[in-house]
């Protein structure tokens, strides 16, 4: 089944009320697409939506956007992003962090205050993936 587009980031303006920003690169384009997908499921699942919870790939995506949008995250940005509970948001970022896929600084400020990105490795596999679907 093809990735599908929301629709503020269709196709190209084929059947669309508003066109895709020519300078956006399709990985944002199809991160973007991924995370509408999620969103969508969460709320048709809603009665048993833990089922399909899958904080670490919310986490990447949301961060992936935010970098191609040239805006590093908090963690309230995070859970606006994704959904997600803030122990569970704090409980991936340490995993996260600790696996070399995301960056927390400046590491003096407590967690909460601090801006979250995705480290140069995890950039390139999200690239990397984004590619091929």
């Amino acid at each position: 089944m093809p990735l599908q587009m929301p629709p503020e980031t269709s196709a190209r303006g084929v059947g669309t009320e508003t066109d895709v920003d020519p300078s956006s690169p399709p990985e944002l384009d199809r991160a973007r697409a991924l995370m509408h997908q999620q969103q969508a499921r969460s709320t048709a699942f809603a009665s048993v939506r833990a089922l399909f919870q899958d904080p670490a790939w919310d986490i990447l995506l949301a961060l992936f956007v935010a970098y191609e949008e040239g805006a590093p995250l908090t963690i309230d940005a995070v859970r606006a992003a994704t959904g997600l509970s803030e122990v569970t948001i704090r409980r991936w970022l340490l995993t996260l962090e600790h696996r070399g896929l995301i960056t927390c600084w400046p590491q003096s400020a407590p967690l909460s205050r601090r801006s979250l990105g995705l480290t140069d490795d995890a950039l390139t596999m999200m690239l990397h993936f984004l590619q091929e679907i």
